[in-house]
């Protein structure tokens, strides 16, 4: 998560979103001579960049416009699913749906049907770690439901801030 949390970083200094973190689109490549792999954030197809507006106050980049469902909807915060306008914080919505499918090997909001995925989505109800997992610690637990939670305010504030966190609750 280190690697994906730095380039996922890297973008949003540049205000730019990747708008569709999901494991398929992030990568590890081999590094030269034999050294560590490198983690690569791949597909920034449908990012959106969130830069100054010019004088007509439109973005100057806009491709896309607020309302329009674009991404994979199962790394999608409920802010997003509702067509809200873009914010870094959908990738590290996403990034906190990577980190829970890394530690369970599911998804966190696991349904059976696509409307009553979404509504479990929009209502932040997330499968309790213990579901998948024997005895997690409680802090792991506590992580999930700050980066969970339905109030953005109270989920982590960049993806550095998602780093840390998440490596003080795996510590």
């Amino acid at each position: 998560m280190r690697g994906v949390c730095s380039a996922v970083d890297a973008a949003h200094r540049r205000q730019f979103i990747h708008r569709d973190l999901k494991p398929e689109n992030i990568f590890l490549a081999s590094g030269e001579y034999g050294t560590a792999e490198v983690v690569k954030v791949l597909d920034f197809g449908i990012a959106k960049f969130l830069g100054p507006v010019d004088d007509s106050g439109s973005q100057e980049t806009a491709a896309t416009h607020s309302g329009i469902l674009i991404g994979t909807p199962a790394y999608m915060p409920p802010e997003q699913l509702l067509g809200k306008s873009p914010d870094v914080k959908w990738d590290l919505w996403a990034l906190a749906v990577v980190a829970y499918e890394s530690l369970t090997g599911v998804l966190p909001f696991d349904t059976t049907s696509p409307g009553e995925w979404r509504s479990t989505i929009l209502a932040g109800r997330f499968t309790p770690l213990d579901r998948h997992l024997t005895d997690p610690p409680s802090r792991w637990t506590a992580f999930f439901s700050s980066a969970f939670d339905l109030d953005t305010l109270r989920r982590p504030n960049s993806a550095m801030d998602f780093l840390g966190q998440l490596q003080d609750a795996l510590t």
